[in-house]
C-alpha cells in the first residue's frame, strides 16, 4: 500500500486490465518513473487494488490552468495536441493566439479542465 503522505503526486488504484504502460501513458509519465516511485509494488504483476504513486501528478481542478512556453518550431495545432486540448480551447484562454504566430517565449495558459 502506498502511503499518501509520502507520495509526491497522486495515488492511483489499479483496476482490472490495467497495465503499467497504459497507466504511464494516461498520466503522461514514463514507466520507469512509476517503477522507481513504487519499490514495494510488483509492477510486473499488478493486482486489482494495488496502489501506485504517480509522481508529480496532481488532480486537475476545474478552471485550473498550466503555463506553456512556446518553443522554436511550435505550432498552435501541435501545442493543442501535445496538451490534449483543442485550438478552440487555447483561443478561449489565450487571446494572443488569434494572431496565429507565436514568438518563441510566449507563455500560453493551458486549461486542463477542457
Amino acid at each position: 500500500m502506498t502511503d499518501q503522505n509520502s507520495c509526491r503526486g497522486s495515488v492511483y488504484v489499479v483496476k482490472e486490465k490495467d497495465t503499467l504502460y497504459q497507466i504511464a501513458v494516461n498520466y503522461g509519465i514514463r514507466v520507469k518513473d512509476i517503477m522507481r516511485h513504487n519499490p514495494f509494488v510488483n509492477v510486473y504483476d499488478l493486482q486489482v487494488g494495488d496502489e501506485l504513486c504517480i509522481p508529480g501528478y496532481t488532480p486537475v481542478i476545474s478552471g485550473a490552468v498550466v503555463p506553456y512556453v512556446v518553443k522554436e518550431g511550435d505550432t498552435i495545432v501541435e501545442i493543442a495536441k501535445t496538451n490534449k486540448t483543442t485550438v478552440e480551447n487555447l483561443a478561449k484562454t489565450n487571446k494572443k493566439i488569434r494572431k496565429l504566430t507565436l514568438p518563441v517565449g510566449t507563455v500560453l495558459l493551458i486549461d486542463k479542465a477542457n
